[in-house]
């Protein structure tokens, strides 16, 4: 019998993949080990967004071989196509041997690559009656397998890349996802889009969409297996059933743009499901169209991510976003007038090339215009070959931005104070997560949950609101279950409850 390990970085779409990953595995006889356990094969699906999540893929692959010395290694994921030679560099210093490593990006096709490179560690055949390598935990050392794929990207054109790839497309389907209450379904890939700052465009740039019915079909399987919550995810969401993420390119056809608000009502409509989000989104993918999918569906998760980056007008021009300040906040208040109490979460990158203190203090007044109930800030970090790292020289120093990152910190948890405040003193309906222990919380939850050492649950509202709540004694199984719970006060970044009958 032989067994995988799968550790993922990155974002929802990688992780997905990741679960895919697994899936073929699994499909083609192996089985996933156990925490700890020896592994035959580590697959790392790698991240390469900033420096920081590079670093952090090197140290996931460093960690997964110095827990299972003498295992193959696969490595997936956009650091794969971004930079080979680096990578390779990280398994020689491990002492993995070449020939028990091989390196897959965007520009492969996956699944297939995966599965030859499966097959070739399986030992052979033993005669009737002999233990043969698998039984042994081996994996058939004498079967070379060679590096396969460019050194790197960095510092090339997009052509170096691009291509008629299926890359993850031909992946299978995923049932389950093993330690998720929630479930992510991708239907999109790629993007060509090509902000200044971002090297998407660069490992996967060529964009494409499952087809509606399969991604229905994966969503039932989900349903099936008790996920009760379906996130549906994608590099560029808006782009789905879309051939390019520019729009002055899109078709005129208003089918073709409303495709996703179609999907949305129809996965709504899939038995089972509580609640149905959607991953991120730009300001102009919120269509009419989309709004009232999301206003009309019981299930549609009153939810969305809307990254923002800065609310200069000038840095939005100069990293090539599709939308100004003022078409976001437009956004902004057209979904508030929708849907009731939306959740509004963002995005924001500072120290951008040229960002001065009048671009900041715009990016805050559009903090606070707002009213975001939860921001994920960072650092700009240049990436080789983009734009803005041909502009790195043009970015503030590095004092100016960690204080900038405190002041934005220090307006977005008054913001999202503010969001949360709302919801005191009522009722919500909840999806219990896996269980945590009060010890985890800060001395700030003590009003709450005076008994500390008793166990204490997390369950997330609709609105992506997590809600700490002391479960009535002997109840168990709560894992997975819808729940209501009366809100009772705010931790230090999310709510109190108390379960209702």
């Amino acid at each position: 019998m032989l067994r995988f390990t799968v550790t993922t970085l990155g974002c929802k779409v990688n992780q997905y993949d990741g679960q895919a990953l697994s899936s073929a595995l699994e499909a083609a006889g192996w089985v996933r080990s156990a925490a700890g356990a020896p592994a035959d094969l580590l697959v790392v699906n790698t991240c390469c967004v900033t420096a920081s999540a590079m670093a952090k893929s090197r140290y996931a692959i460093r960690l997964a071989v110095r827990k299972r010395p003498g295992a193959a290694v696969f490595i997936a994921g956009c650091y794969s196509d971004y930079d080979q030679m680096q990578l390779r560099k990280t398994l020689d210093g491990l002492g993995v041997p070449s020939h028990r490593t091989l390196l897959a990006g965007h520009h492969h096709d996956v699944a297939a690559v995966l599965g030859d490179f499966a097959r070739r560690l399986e030992p052979p055949p033993s005669p009737a009656g002999l233990p043969n390598d698998a039984d042994a935990g081996a994996t058939g050392d004498q079967r070379p397998v060679q590096l396969r794929g460019p050194g790197t990207i960095k510092a090339r054109r997009l052509a170096a890349v691009k291509g008629n790839v299926p890359a993850t497309q031909n992946l299978p389907p995923i049932g389950r996802f093993p330690g998720r209450q929630r479930a992510l379904v991708k239907i999109q890939d790629g993007c060509d889009a090509f902000c200044s700052y971002c090297i998407v465009p660069y490992t996967r740039p060529m964009l494409w969409s499952r087809p509606p019915e399969t991604i229905l079909q994966e969503c039932r399987r989900l349903a099936d297996a008790g996920h009760r919550e379906i996130v549906l995810c994608g590099v560029f969401l808006g782009a789905f059933s879309l051939g390019t993420a520019v729009r002055r390119n899109w078709p005129a056809e208003p089918t073709k743009k409303n495709a996703l608000a179609e999907l949305m009502r129809r996965v709504c409509d899939v038995p089972g499901l509580w609640r149905v989000r959607l991953s991120s989104l730009e300001p102009l993918d919120v269509t009419d169209e989309l709004l009232d999918v999301l206003a009309g569906c019981p299930k549609a998760a009153a939810h969305l991510h809307l990254p923002l980056q800065s609310g200069s007008p000038e840095i939005l021009r100069r990293i090539n976003r599709q939308y100004t300040a003022d078409q976001y906040l437009q956004c902004v208040g057209r979904v508030r007038q929708a849907l009731d109490r939306p959740a509004l979460t963002t995005d924001i990158i500072v120290g951008l090339p040229g960002e001065t203190d009048a671009d900041f203090a715009r990016t805050l007044d559009v903090v606070r215009e707002a009213g975001f109930a939860e921001i994920h800030a960072f650092p700009f970090s240049p990436i080789e070959p983009t734009a803005a790292w041909r502009q790195r020289d043009q970015a503030p120093p590095l004092d100016k931005v960690r204080a900038r990152l405190a002041a934005l910190a220090e307006v977005a948890g008054l913001t999202a104070r503010a969001y949360r405040l709302q919801f005191v003193g009522q009722t919500v309906e909840a999806l219990v997560e896996l269980p945590s222990r009060a010890a985890a919380l800060s001395n700030r939850d003590a009003d709450h949950f005076p008994s500390r050492g008793a166990a204490c649950r997390q369950a997330m509202t609709d609105r992506h609101l997590s809600v700490s709540f002391m479960p009535p004694p002997g109840d168990r199984g709560l894992a997975g279950r819808v729940i209501r719970l009366a809100i009772s006060g705010l931790t230090p970044d999310g709510l109190a409850g108390v379960p209702v009958e």
